[in-house]
């Protein structure tokens, strides 16, 4: 990094501990935030800056103390002391250290983060020797309401993604005029989208430039401010009680869902289905795909262009999907048993039809994330243990009990090449299963029951060791074509 001009960022000790540390420690001074974390400072904190050498040679260091945990009091005289404490630990092992912060605490904990206590934290610092990411810029800017973060500098950033999920989304205006705050280019926006495909692909293509000009007005400019994490049905199935009534006036195309400020919270009532974030019109989205393939004569040599056509051949196909998913749920709930069967077998073809997709790009495979993990370990019993760890963190992480899922199930969900077929896939049908179960035998759907079958079979799956393919297979485009046609021509 050095060689290429860039400025290493090293981890430094933020004061999170684990509980048992009293055992070790039994005198020290340790507070419990939260639900997640425990803090211990001075001691430990030289501690690791001594060991950590390192830190002599570097001089920007990160560190987030209160990230998603609140300070026990909202003094500011006490938080300006703690803050001065963490950075006096960090320039007693670099004199000339810098405190990189994210900034994400001020917008998910802004009820406790007035300004007062704001700049407690931020001036607690010598001027210039903290930077805050204003992590959450494109959506929620801090700076904006914080006066530039009280004079601290603070780096204008963009929360894409929460949990690595795929979904196509964006917000390409605010991404122009954002970090030169508001400032319009001297090029418009279309003009851009040109030089970008251009420079993408490494041609002009005008099939390519009119889809990007459609993805701009629709998936990437997401207006409603909310945060994007994909809860799209295929991959975070719902919990849901099929005699609940389904909520009654929502546009097909306009499925919205709600956030909290926690990143990893989905507001959702118990009387209310989960809804899938939908910003844009599912027919733009479609329109531009056909471009996409139509581009295909031209590009499908480029590895770029391939993976843009599989990303929204795979995006159009899920949202289609969460149509389909709510036609399964009023059939049940008119007793059609036939539209029961028709729909389930529709969503769950769509789940493999969409695993063979992604299987013909080396982007969207479950075996390189699997694999990945099992290099970094040094005995066989790391290895499995670093498989288990990878399997788990994209799928239902492990606060389960016999019959509730974790409450950050799917949190890290992925589109990826075998894990819809042997996770996603399994899920819905057994669900599907017991829904035409319940009609052909008139019996109640028991919600306890899918629960302890599908936490069951989640965490054997979780186990196992299935070797899965690390190169593509298929042709990308010929797939694509064949699923538009399948799907969005009509017959």
């Amino acid at each position: 990094m050095i060689e290429l001009g860039m400025t290493p960022v090293l981890p430094s000790f933020s004061g999170n501990v684990p509980a048992a540390l009293r055992d070790i420690f039994p005198s020290a001074n340790i507070t419990r935030l939260g639900d997640c974390f425990y803090n211990l400072y001075k001691i430990l904190f030289h501690h690791f800056t001594h060991k950590r050498c390192i830190f002599n040679d570097y001089d920007v260091l990160y560190s987030d103390t209160f990230n998603e945990n609140t300070p026990p009091t909202s003094d500011p005289t006490y938080i300006s002391t703690l803050g001065s404490a963490v950075y006096k630990a960090m320039s007693k092992g670099n004199k000339d250290a810098v405190w990189l912060m994210q900034g994400w605490l001020f917008y998910s904990d802004s009820s406790f983060w007035k300004p007062p206590q704001m700049k407690a934290l931020l001036h607690s610092v010598p001027f210039g020797k903290m930077i805050v990411l204003d992590l959450f810029a494109d959506v929620k800017p801090v700076w904006e309401s914080s006066s530039q973060f009280y004079g601290t500098p603070y780096v204008w950033c963009m929360l894409h993604n929460f949990g690595g999920n795929i979904e196509m989304y964006g917000v390409l205006d605010t991404l122009a005029s954002g970090p030169i705050v508001a400032r319009v280019s001297e090029n418009s926006t279309m003009e851009w989208l040109k030089i970008y495909s251009r420079r993408r692909y490494g041609k002009a293509v005008k099939q390519a430039e009119s889809a990007w000009e459609i993805l701009h007005r629709s998936i990437y400019n997401c207006t409603d401010g909310i945060a994007d994490h994909n809860t799209d049905y295929i991959v975070k199935f719902p919990d849901w009680d099929p005699y609940l009534s389904i909520y009654s006036s929502f546009p097909k195309q306009d499925i919205i869902t709600t956030y909290s400020n926690r990143r990893f919270m989905l507001t959702v009532s118990d009387s209310t289905l989960p809804q899938p974030h939908m910003w844009y019109s599912a027919n733009d989205a479609i329109v531009a795909l056909k471009l996409f393939i139509d581009a295909g004569e031209d590009l499908a040599g480029i590895l770029t262009y391939r993976y843009d056509l599989v990303d929204l051949t795979r995006q159009v196909l899920s949202k289609l999907a969460n149509q389909v998913y709510l036609d399964v749920l009023s059939a049940f709930q008119r007793k059609d048993l036939k539209a029961v069967e028709s729909h389930s077998q529709k969503f769950e073809q769509i789940i493999t039809d969409i695993d063979e997709l992604l299987a013909s790009d080396d982007n969207f495979l479950l075996g390189t994330w699997l694999e990945s993990a099992k290099r970094l370990a040094l005995t066989p019993s790391e290895k499995r243990q670093y498989e288990w760890n990878a399997r788990t963190q994209v799928t239902m992480w492990y606060d389960t009990t016999k019959a509730n899922q974790s409450q950050l199930h799917d949190y890290a969900n992925k589109f990826w090449s075998g894990l819809l077929m042997d996770y996603y896939l399994p899920r819905a049908s057994m669900y599907f299963n017991r829904l035409s179960e319940s009609l052909r035998e008139n019996k109640r759907f028991d919600i306890v029951e899918w629960r302890k079958e599908w936490i069951s079979y989640s965490n054997k799956w979780q186990q196992d060791t299935k070797v899965y393919p690390v190169k593509a297979q298929g042709d990308a485009l010929a797939i694509s074509k064949s699923l538009f046609q399948k799907y969005f021509e009509k017959k």
